[in-house]
């Protein structure tokens, strides 16, 4: 064979390796096209024509509602699309529009299925100050404004609410009281051995707390709260179960205990004015008319200064 030849081969030998690298190259854009049609019609079709649903579960319960009232807060209907549906938007929803309903869950059981699952509010904590009384949730969120409070729940005072309205989550005007009474609640959930009943939060830095109806505690301020609320618990411990009386924090790691009539004793002191001359000696007052003017006798009550 000639060069020539050879030339002439290794040029046709190029060319066709060109022509299979650009045909190859043609036959993957086609398939990425084709795919990504198929892709789009998919979606389309799913949002439109599939997956539309057809049932409405509703599970859990929620007893002041019914299964009608809860799908129809959800926003939801039969025959909206599943694909289009945003659950969080469906959950907020459910949570915003009915009051005694503190959790929610959406759950999308393909192909025309969706599935809300509700958690019931129930009264835990009576919020009490000088305008009546609020029942709040677990959570809380203000179940009921009321004049009355519930007597099987803790009370707290000094919380001083930002808001009094049913549905909306309780908010205090003092940030920290926000802080303390969400950490105070994370404590009491862990069923302790002696339950807070009562909790004031009047004054912050003197936070007191009552065990049981019948132990006072003053805890001082929020720092190791947890600690304090351990500490107290294991004195109480020590103690007879019926006994009545106050806890308060010595420094950063001690506890005293102290009966209630111990703390509470008053002794009643007469306190009697009687006029002297200048020899100490008693005399008789009399007033402008040459009256006499009887003795003053004034009662004070001395008190254990711990209150």
């Amino acid at each position: 064979m000639q060069m020539q030849d050879v030339e002439k081969t290794g040029i046709q030998h190029n060319a066709n390796n060109r022509r299979m690298r650009r045909r190859n190259r043609m036959h993957s854009l086609y398939g990425l096209v084709v795919t990504a049609l198929v892709v789009c019609i998919g979606i389309a079709l799913s949002r439109t024509v599939f997956f539309n649903i057809q049932t409405i579960e509703i599970a859990g319960s929620a007893p002041q509602y019914t299964a009608e009232d809860i799908a129809k807060a959800s926003g939801v209907h039969t025959g909206d699309n599943m694909m289009r549906l945003n659950r969080e938007e469906t959950e907020e929803n459910v949570l915003n529009q009915l009051v005694f309903v503190d959790g929610v869950t959406v759950k999308k059981s393909f192909p025309d299925k969706l599935v809300i699952t509700v958690t019931p509010s129930n009264a835990s904590y009576n919020i009490v100050d000088e305008n009546g009384t609020l029942q709040i949730s677990a959570i809380g969120k203000i179940l009921r404004n009321s004049p009355e409070m519930n007597d099987d729940l803790p009370v707290v005072t000094g919380y001083h609410p930002e808001t009094r309205e049913a549905g909306d989550m309780l908010v205090s005007k003092d940030p920290q009281k926000d802080q303390i009474f969400q950490s105070l609640k994370k404590i009491m959930a862990e069923d302790l051995e002696y339950p807070i009943t009562s909790i004031d939060l009047e004054d912050k830095y003197e936070i007191v707390l009552t065990f049981d109806g019948r132990i006072r505690f003053a805890m001082g301020n929020w720092s190791d709260m947890a600690y304090k609320i351990t500490l107290a618990q294991t004195v109480m411990g020590q103690l007879a179960e019926d006994k009545t009386g106050y806890l308060y924090m010595i420094g950063d790691n001690q506890c005293s205990y102290r009966d209630k009539d111990a703390v509470e004793l008053q002794t009643t002191l007469p306190i009697v004015t009687i006029a002297t001359d200048e020899n100490g000696d008693p005399i008789a007052e009399t007033d402008e008319s040459g009256n006499p003017i009887s003795t003053t006798t004034e009662t004070v009550s001395v008190e254990n200064d711990w209150q």
